[in-house]
């Protein structure tokens, strides 16, 4: 294990140039800036000025002074950072990306999925290739693109995203406050039922809505009004579109794609406080074969199209009553094929008990759903 320690200042600028493999970044109390990576990383922490520049070819810890300035180039691997209350300002990071109480984030690309919380300032990303979660931010929240699943909620400013996948979002519109949010796939949205609001709203499946009662159709959609409508909303869904003022019908789904989310990131993030613990072997486990992973995507994939297939039956069920919408609360909701549940957890079970691989699993989840 290598070392290195550096006196900094209080409120440094640190520019980590490039890590090839895995970053944690933690803030804490003191003017020292202390990096930790394996023997044959090639650490290196200089001095340029005012500015402080850290390079490393393996992944490795930075523990740094609170109030630092981060710059962060290029990271190959997963990026965790805690406790930096200034600007952290990133470029491209190739794996996760999990962020805790942080101060203002920009992000250019993150190439795997996004888990962002406690966020005291604004939350820019350029381009996301995974799945998302955003949450507790004292600041304004925007995506230009993210390519998966997406779960948002607690924003006190405005927000723009626009993402690939389904997405599940929570807004507290404040008065003269805007959302616009794009979803490709099916989009939940819930607001308080005292929110005050003109929302637009736009479906290419079905469009659902409970508590409201008044929508005007436009050609682009329809429009909603609550309240005086002083806030802004634009929402606009590739599949269906379901729109809760207050905690309705859908607020008992029964599966909640943020805590999906948020249950597969924490689970990597895990993996990878794992790694960084393993400093008394030398790193050796810091680029081991990420298993664990890939079988948590299959459980949380699998989560997520039972979801979808028990909306699809919903749908079904509503036509077969002519049209009329119905409710469902967690003991009417409609039950899935028994057999295909149960064929379902005898694969996640076989692959826990390592009888099958995961590639098996794939395979064999996938044959069960193309079976339903």
């Amino acid at each position: 294990m290598e070392t290195l320690k550096i006196d900094v200042g209080d409120k440094p600028q640190i520019r980590i140039t490039s890590v090839g493999g895995d970053l944690r970044l933690t803030g804490r109390e003191g003017a020292q800036l202390e990096a930790h990576a394996p023997v044959d990383g090639k650490l290196s922490v200089t001095k340029e000025g005012k500015v402080v520049l850290v390079t490393c070819r393996s992944g490795c810890l930075v523990f740094l002074p609170a109030e630092s300035q981060v710059q962060v180039e290029t990271i190959g691997g997963d990026l965790r950072a805690i406790g930096l209350t200034a600007d952290l300002t990133m470029g491209t990071v190739g794996g996760d990306c999990s962020l805790r109480r942080v101060g203002k984030v920009t992000i250019e690309r993150i190439g795997g999925d996004l888990d962002a919380r406690k966020l005291d300032g604004d939350f820019f990303l350029k381009s996301g290739g995974s799945d998302g979660i955003v949450a507790q931010v004292q600041g304004a929240v925007e995506i230009e693109t993210l390519g998966g699943d997406f779960s948002l909620e607690r924003v006190e400013g405005n927000v723009e995203v626009n993402v690939g996948g389904d997405a599940s979002v929570r807004l507290s519109p404040q008065k003269k406050g805007r959302a616009l949010v794009t979803s490709g796939g099916d989009l939940v949205c819930r607001i308080p039922e005292d929110a005050s609001a003109k929302i637009k709203v736009k479906a290419g499946g079905d469009l659902q809505l409970s508590g409201i009662e008044e929508a005007e159709s436009v050609d682009s959609g329809r429009v909603l009004r609550i309240g005086k409508g002083e806030a802004e909303i634009d929402l606009c869904a590739g599949g269906d579109l379901m729109l809760d003022a207050g905690e309705g019908s859908f607020g008992e789904m029964t599966l909640d794609l943020g805590e999906s989310i948020a249950a597969s990131i924490e689970a990597k993030m895990a993996d990878l406080e794992a790694r960084f613990g393993a400093s008394d072997s030398g790193f050796s486990k810091f680029d081991s074969d990420r298993i664990g992973e890939r079988v948590r995507r299959v459980v949380s994939r699998s989560m997520r199209q039972a979801a979808k297939a028990q909306r699809r039956a919903e749908k079904r069920l509503e036509r077969a009553h002519g049209g009329k919408r119905v409710h469902f609360g967690p003991s009417g909701a409609p039950a899935r094929d028994p057999a295909s549940e149960e064929e379902r957890m005898s694969i996640l079970r076989m692959l826990e008990q390592g009888k099958i691989n995961v590639d098996e699993a794939e395979n064999l989840l996938k044959a069960l759903e193309d079976k339903s």
